[in-house]
């Protein structure tokens, strides 16, 4: 009886043994296999079967967890990919009616994962409002066609700015033909399409464009070729594309297109030239070049940016000037050179004319009749006017024939005109006031004779009884120096402001005014030359302003 006690006992702790290696195998405990007894019974078979599954179920866990680590790294590259790529996917199972958004795809929409449910309805409110109708359209056709379906739409961000979403959608069926669920992607295409719409304007702006442009690598072979490029040369984009643009380079030209070429590739950045080309029917034309450098990605200097115009044309112009210009100066100086003979030689006949008439009238004073001395008079002045009329006309021919031009203070050199002017000035009690005047480049005498001439009409002018005041000012005005001489004297009709000008014009008679008409011309050839502008302004009764402009490139 003990012995079966005994026996029981033993067989209760084998089973016990079992089943706890039953119960560390459902816990994945596979370390602590099952102790076999000598016996070799039943239950031993069964230990030794556990111990086996055991085995096989360790390898199998290991390998799931292996699987399982592999998945969970391929889940987190698919994750970082659709970050770098900006796609984002999606699923929609139809037996739950559940939907769900990858972490990209929330970052696209600008939707927290926490506080969003993913539904189509809610999908549509992330859809710009005025592409909702259009994208609620589209994929309802493609679940009723069950097919896929690709567009774009806009999403209207947190910053206010409109971003470009492209989406793909596919379509599951069953066995019946029954849609299971759908899936799709999202991409954000706002710096893509940006760049497209960039390219494409380029492209407009190239192809419009009145100037020849080419693209070039390096060695000088042809890769785009535009409209204004096929009517300049002759030659078709199919003809010149790949090819060398030597053909289009005379022979002399191209160890400089060598040159600038090698100049690119060095790094050297924009370069502007002129230089001849060829036509395809072999007609030289000089064309207008600039040249840039074309880079990749990476920034490596992979070609060139070539933009040529036409100048042929005023190429001929300009050489037609620069001739003209040379025929011009000659016929001025052959003109200052004949007026100047002239005046010169006009000068001894008329000085013998008037020392006669002056010894004339010393030797017959009182010996002739009123009428005669009346003519000898009339001679007399009209030979002294004809002297300064000579004297003006010799001045107006020289105006700047002084060798060099030199830096000339306007202070100093009004200083000097007053000072020479003293004994009008104290004659008629003239005021003269002189602001600052700036330091300029020019000829002495030419802004002498300017400033004299100004100065002289506003005291000539005069109003009776009234001391003249004249004020005489400089500021800037924008590119140009203003220059201004008031005075309060008779003034000027407006009908006569561009008349005064003119050589030999004169508003008033002899016996009112004294003068030859060239002083106001000769301040306007003075001024002329010099690239600025002279003008008055006027009113009858309160005096006038001459004004006058120098270009700042004078001042110092």
């Amino acid at each position: 009886m003990a012995k079966t006690i005994s026996v029981m006992v033993v067989e209760d702790k084998r089973l016990q043994q079992i089943f706890d290696q039953i119960i560390r195998l459902a816990n994945a405990d596979f370390h602590t296999p099952g102790v076999i007894s000598e016996k070799r019974d039943d239950l031993d078979s069964i230990i030794v079967g556990l111990n086996l599954l055991g085995e096989e179920l360790e390898s199998h866990t290991l390998k799931l967890r292996e699987s399982q680590a592999r998945l969970n790294t391929i889940l987190l590259q698919l994750t970082e990919a659709q970050h770098l790529a900006g796609i984002g996917s999606w699923e929609w199972d139809m037996a739950t009616d559940t939907v769900t958004w990858t972490d990209e795809l929330y970052r696209i929409y600008e939707r927290c994962r926490d506080d969003f449910e993913t539904s189509y309805q809610n999908f549509l409110g992330c859809v710009h409002p005025d592409d909702r109708a259009y994208v609620h359209t589209t994929i309802t056709e493609a679940f009723a066609k069950k097919e896929a379906y690709s567009f774009s739409h806009r999403v209207l961000g947190s910053d206010g700015t409109d971003k470009i979403v492209a989406c793909r959608g596919e379509v599951y069926l069953d066995e019946q033909g029954n849609i299971t669920r759908m899936t799709g992607t999202a991409q954000d295409v706002t710096d893509q399409r940006r760049t497209e719409e960039k390219m494409a304007r380029l492209a407009a702006i190239v192809e419009s464009s009145r100037d020849a442009i080419i693209s070039k690598t390096v060695d000088g072979y042809i890769k785009s070729w535009n409209k204004q490029a096929e009517a300049l040369f002759g030659f078709s984009e199919s003809e010149v594309l790949d090819k060398h643009v030597s053909m289009v380079i005379p022979p002399d030209k191209l160890e400089e297109e060598k040159d600038i070429l090698h100049q690119i590739s060095m790094g050297k950045g924009v370069i502007d030239y002129e230089t001849e080309r060829m036509r395809k029917d072999g007609t030289v034309i000089d064309v207008a070049a600039t040249i840039s450098p074309i880079k990749n990605a990476a920034g490596t200097i992979v070609g060139a940016s070539n933009i040529l115009r036409d100048i042929t044309d005023k190429k001929l112009a300009q050489e037609k000037l620069v001739a003209y210009t040379e025929a011009l100066e000659q016929r001025n100086k052959e003109t200052e050179q004949f007026a100047y003979i002239a005046s010169h030689d006009l000068q001894e006949p008329l000085r013998t004319i008037t020392n006669y008439i002056g010894l004339f009238q010393q030797d017959y004073k009182g010996k002739l009749d009123k009428n005669a001395e009346i003519y000898l008079q009339f001679i007399a002045n009209a030979s002294n006017r004809m002297k300064a009329l000579i004297t003006d006309l010799l001045e107006y021919t020289r105006i700047e024939s002084d060798s060099e031009p030199a830096a000339i203070d306007l202070n100093v050199l009004l200083q000097e005109v007053i000072s020479d002017m003293q004994a009008t000035i104290a004659d008629t009690g003239a005021t003269i006031n002189v602001s600052h005047m700036p330091t300029l480049t020019g000829y002495y005498s030419s802004y002498r004779s300017l400033f004299q001439n100004l100065i002289s009409n506003a005291i000539k002018f005069r109003k009776p009884d009234v001391a003249p005041v004249i004020s005489i000012t400089s500021a800037g005005a924008g590119k140009d120096v203003l220059f201004e001489v008031r005075d309060n004297g008779i003034g000027i009709e407006k009908q006569y402001f561009d008349k005064i000008f003119m050589i030999f014009q004169k508003l008033h008679s002899r016996s009112e005014y004294q003068g030859t008409g060239i002083g106001l011309a000769h301040c306007k050839k003075i001024v002329d030359l010099r690239g600025g502008k002279i003008w008055v302004e006027s009113t009858i009764g309160e005096g006038s302003s001459f004004y006058f402009t120098l270009p700042k490139k004078h001042i110092i």
